[in-house]
């Protein structure tokens, strides 16, 4: 059990499919009861990780507004566990990492920088930040998390712990297991490696959360991670599969 001045946290590698929001939506419902077992404080979960990943152009229909009922429905599920998840917002539209708590959303971070094929969405102007448990969280989404000034905005706006929330879709399918571990490799060199630069930099923790799995159009190379304030992974996944850690920061 967690110790006063500690957060447990729950990261998530996890499969987020762009057509299934129903059961998109059960197993956020499944995460939160685990990380309610385990006596969590917070739940991190990777970019898009309600609605799956969505094209505004192609079809603008599957982005959702903070008031649809697939949010309403998560968001009263948050009694004891804040719960930060991904979702396409309709609107801007906004690609979307909202922090739900106490029954309510707290905060939302829209993404403020665009990555390669995402040119049909806006781009956020702000950075929100989020106290749980006695620490304040900022959130960098993705292709974020190659711009240095993103983490520096999150430290500025007082955070001293970031959460690294993301889809980073593979060029080309993966049909073997040596495909897999190339994506991961692909991922553990920008993605992870951005994180523990940035991590080290500032003298900040950050807790990654990423898409795992296949969906109908790309691949994600999961990976859940803590990194400390010195740059050093403390615990990690252990391959591109979904899975959860579970860690005391």
């Amino acid at each position: 059990m967690p110790h006063d001045g500690v957060v447990r946290a729950v990261l998530l590698a996890m499969e987020c499919p762009k057509d299934d929001l129903a059961g998109n939506l059960r197993r956020h419902l499944d995460e939160i009861a685990y990380a309610e077992f385990v006596q969590a404080d917070l739940l991190v979960c990777p970019e898009f990780s309600l609605t799956g990943g969505v094209d505004p152009a192609a079809e603008p229909t599957r982005a959702i507004t903070l008031e649809h009922e697939a949010v309403r429905t998560l968001v009263a599920a948050t009694a004891s566990v804040a719960v930060v998840f991904g979702l396409a917002e309709s609107g801007g539209p906004f690609i979307a990492q909202v922090v739900a708590a106490g029954l309510e959303v707290v905060a939302i971070q829209r993404k403020r920088y665009l990555g390669e094929g995402e040119e049909g969405y806006a781009i956020g102007t702000t950075t929100a930040t989020v106290d749980v448990a006695g620490r304040r969280c900022g959130i960098v989404i993705c292709a974020e998390a190659g711009q240095p000034w993103t983490w520096d905005a999150c430290a500025e706006a007082g955070a001293d712990v970031i959460l690294c929330c993301s889809a980073p879709g593979l060029s080309g399918r993966r049909t073997d297991e040596a495909g897999w571990r190339a994506g991961l490799s692909w991922w553990e060199s920008c993605g992870l490696a951005d994180a523990r630069h940035h991590a080290r930099g500032l003298g900040l923790p950050v807790l990654m959360s990423t898409q795992a799995g296949s969906t109908a159009d790309e691949d994600f190379p999961g990976l859940a991670a803590a990194i400390d304030a010195n740059g050093h992974v403390l615990d990690r996944t252990v391959d591109w599969r979904p899975g959860r850690l579970v860690v005391d920061l």
